[in-house]
């Protein structure tokens, strides 16, 4: 009988060490992470939005050419190759530009005048055109052209007999004086307004 007891007891204890050992290999304890699992990676970090550059004005202390207010190119269309000569007042803030030409099949020498300023004063544009209006008869028409920059004024002049044209755009201002019948392209108002966007881009360098 006690032979048969002894194995018994043997295959218990077996079993019972067998039990405890499974107990300690199974599931981790509460608040561990699963043997398995990778360790968690934080978020990159965003990068701010890059805003773009806000877009710059004309520099007031640059001087700008009549060439690049009106290329040579563009001149030679505008009088359609009539010789011309050229007189440039160019400095920081304010170029003046004055061409006389003789129309082609014409004998009277004719002048196209461009006034550009950039300095972000315009207090020299507005006097300029008071003064030349208190040259004019009293009853002068003084007209502007819807879409032509912020603020503009056109008038015949009695005293010349040429066109004139005032135009700012922000701090940047435009005079012209010119005569239509030969400067055919800004005969028209879409015209005046086309060259007077060119060349407020250009004096913005764009």
């Amino acid at each position: 009988m006690s032979r048969l007891r002894l194995p018994l007891l043997l295959a218990v204890l077996v079993l019972v060490l067998s039990s405890l050992a499974c107990g300690f290999f199974s599931a981790p304890q509460a608040g561990e992470p699963p043997a398995s699992s990778a360790p968690s990676v934080p978020p990159a970090p965003t990068e701010p939005p890059v805003s773009a550059p806000a877009e710059s004005g004309p520099n007031p202390n640059v001087v700008i050419p009549c060439a690049k207010l009106i290329p040579a190119d563009e001149w030679n269309n505008l009088v359609f190759g009539a010789a011309s000569t050229l007189v440039e007042n160019a400095s920081p803030g304010i170029t003046s530009c004055e061409w006389k030409y003789t129309p082609k099949g014409g004998t009277q020498e004719s002048l196209f005048y461009l006034q550009a300023g950039f300095s972000g004063d315009t207090s020299v544009w507005e006097s300029t055109r008071k003064s030349e209006l208190s040259n004019e008869p009293s009853d002068i028409v003084v007209n502007s052209i819807d879409g032509l920059g912020d603020e503009s004024y056109t008038w015949r002049s009695n005293v010349t007999g040429q066109y004139v044209v005032y135009v700012r755009q922000g701090s940047q201002t435009l005079i012209f004086r010119y005569n239509p019948q030969e400067i055919l392209f800004m005969g028209t108002e879409s015209g005046i307004i086309d060259m007077a966007q060119r060349i407020f881009e250009r004096m913005s360098g764009r």
